[in-house]
């Protein structure tokens, strides 16, 4: 890539390399995205010798595997194709393999629940200076844009603001992991210097096109403006600060949403099965108890929640009211003798206890210590 004319600056310029984010196609949805992905998917699968190590030869294979269903007027465009699935984050570096959410992905029934696990594999695994031939995933860009969003003060983000982060090296603030506004003024200033917007208007609105899918965030139709948005029918039972992930805790949301409507056809209380506003997504391991273990993979796991109403949830949070095995009740001495009559013939249903067993066999062993049935 060269440097622009417009801006003299000699030699290429590092800055030009990053958040290099070049696509073939940009509509999840389609069906020319998917199945380039999903050819991806089953070449990895069918070469295993992938793993022993990087060879173009394989590379050069999968490519013309891929012009065969999609002729190109060069290999250049079905290398493109290729790249995107790394960049966003589906397929690793040097085809060695693909992230466990990608066959979900293609498994996906429906545009919401693609939308779902896409915007998983986006924010944990995206990385715009990686490709088949480069490994950068060390590099969160999306951590890094989000972080700065959320420390921002009026948690808005203009478009010379996003220019500044998509042109910004963000290694020189791994520290903290964001800019401050400080520092994203001046990078304002730097864009304004160096003309990025201009050079780079297609990789900024690819960017767009795909940060629309990530739960809790807004993309102006225009895309002149990214800020956070909230869904009040349904919240976490716990704060969510700064010091844990907000967007991995929007997902978990997202999730247990869908898992929901997959089950019943709508989002309702999994206890009373009752559709209702307020319902509560309700942890069964406190994501502080799992955060302070070192266990994300619990504290962010939406099997690890139960959708629930918020009076059950108020006595499930407080080890007043756990699940056995078979998803019967189990009510402390200080849940009232109402609720305990109108809930007792209630279950939790075969399809929400799987994946959740050994979650709830955690949650009744702290229910039992507070009834003082067993002791520590």
């Amino acid at each position: 890539m060269s440097v622009s004319k417009s801006v003299n600056f000699g030699k290429k310029q590092k800055y030009e390399d990053y958040w290099k984010l070049t696509v073939e196609y940009t509509d999840i949805h389609k069906m020319r995205f998917r199945n380039t992905l999903e050819m991806i998917v089953d070449y990895i699968d069918n070469h295993p010798d992938l793993k022993n190590g990087y060879d173009k030869k394989f590379y050069k294979d999968l490519q013309f595997s891929i012009a065969k269903v999609y002729k190109k007027a060069d290999l250049g465009s079905v290398r493109k194709s290729i790249n995107q699935m790394v960049k966003l984050g589906f397929v690793k570096p040097y085809l060695i393999d693909y992230h466990t959410e990608t066959r979900k992905f293609l498994k996906a029934s429906s545009d919401e629940e693609r939308e779902i696990i896409f915007s998983s594999v986006y924010y944990s695994y995206a990385n715009f200076q990686s490709s088949v031939t480069v490994d950068n995933s060390h590099l969160k860009h999306i951590n890094f844009f989000l972080k700065t969003l959320m420390y921002k003060r009026n948690r808005e983000l203009n478009k010379k603001e996003i220019a500044a982060l998509m042109s910004s090296d963000i290694l020189a603030y791994k520290n903290k992991g964001y800019m401050n506004e400080k520092e994203l003024n001046e990078q304002v200033q730097f864009v304004n210097f160096n003309k990025f917007m201009d050079r780079k208007y297609n990789q900024i609105s690819y960017f767009l096109d795909f940060l629309k899918y990530v739960p809790g965030i807004t993309v102006a139709k225009n895309k002149s403006l990214v800020y956070y948005t909230e869904d009040a029918s349904i919240h976490l039972s716990e704060t969510i600060d700064v010091k844990r992930d907000p967007t991995l805790f929007r997902l978990m949301k997202e999730k247990i949403k869908q898992e929901s409507i997959n089950v019943y056809g709508r989002v309702q209380c999994y206890f009373t099965k009752k559709q209702q506003k307020g319902l509560v997504v309700s942890h069964i391991i406190r994501s502080e108890d799992a955060l302070r273990n070192l266990d994300t993979d619990t504290a962010y796991d939406y099997k690890n929640a139960l959708l629930l109403d918020p009076n059950s949830d108020a006595y499930f949070d407080k080890y007043d009211l756990t699940f056995n095995n078979i998803g019967e009740p189990k009510f402390g001495e200080l849940v009232p003798h109402e609720f305990k009559r109108e809930k007792k013939d209630l279950v939790l249903d075969n399809e929400i206890l799987q994946g959740r067993q050994n979650y709830l066999k955690e949650h009744e062993g702290k229910f039992l210590k507070k009834s003082g049935a067993i002791s520590d």
